[in-house]
């Protein structure tokens, strides 16, 4: 009976793991808040949701978008600390998703396994003649948002390489290309979207 019991346990907590989660889709019902980390985000559980930041009035925050960075949450014992936004993750509000990405908060525009953002980034180009010369500028960058591990990918042949060894179907239909084509943008998204179909996204259920 034993025996027995132990073979039919890890089919039941896989059974129970899968009746807790839904497929993503659009609509899904991301809680509104703040994540400290991509655990937070993944578990749909915001490390403060939304309810219990107040700006420096006190006053409740309806829009984290519009808040500014003046936040706060009540601490163990009920005092309110501030909140460094510089430390955050990310947030959601209106059920989308913003992930802390080059200038501030970035909308992840395409959602998968393999989700994908684009966010504006400021860089500083030194002038070795000249004491306090140099350039600002700001360019628009893309990355891959890895589902799986949290990490954020270089939009790139290289890119998208890495994930695809998790398929190994894909991984030879995409070696078998000729190079100048897998460094294609046309070619990355691609088995961008193949690999979202082949690998559906989860979420907690409710």
């Amino acid at each position: 009976m034993r025996v027995w019991w132990a073979l039919l346990f890890p089919l039941l907590a896989l059974a129970a793991t899968a009746q807790d989660s839904v497929r993503y889709s659009a609509g899904y019902p991301f809680r509104a808040g703040i994540y400290f980390n991509f655990q937070a985000f993944r578990s749909n559980t915001p490390s403060v949701p939304l309810s219990e930041l107040t700006t420096s009035q006190g006053q409740r925050v309806t829009s984290l978008r519009t808040a500014g960075d003046k936040l706060f949450r009540p601490d163990s014992t009920g005092q309110r600390v501030r909140l460094d936004l510089d430390r955050v993750w990310g947030f959601c509000e209106g059920g989308i998703v913003y992930v802390r990405a080059g200038n501030g908060f970035s909308r992840i525009g395409l959602m998968g396994a393999l989700a994908h953002l684009t966010y504006d980034a400021t860089y500083y180009n030194a002038d070795p003649y000249m004491m306090y010369g140099g350039t600002t500028y700001t360019v628009q960058e893309q990355r891959f948002l890895d589902m799986a591990t949290g990490a954020f990918r270089p939009v790139s042949a290289a890119g998208i390489r890495e994930v695809l060894q998790r398929d190994p179907i894909l991984l030879e239909e995409f070696d078998a290309l000729p190079k100048k084509q897998r460094k294609r943008t046309e070619t990355i998204f691609l088995f961008m979207r193949r690999y979202d179909d082949r690998h559906p996204l989860y979420f907690p259920a409710g």
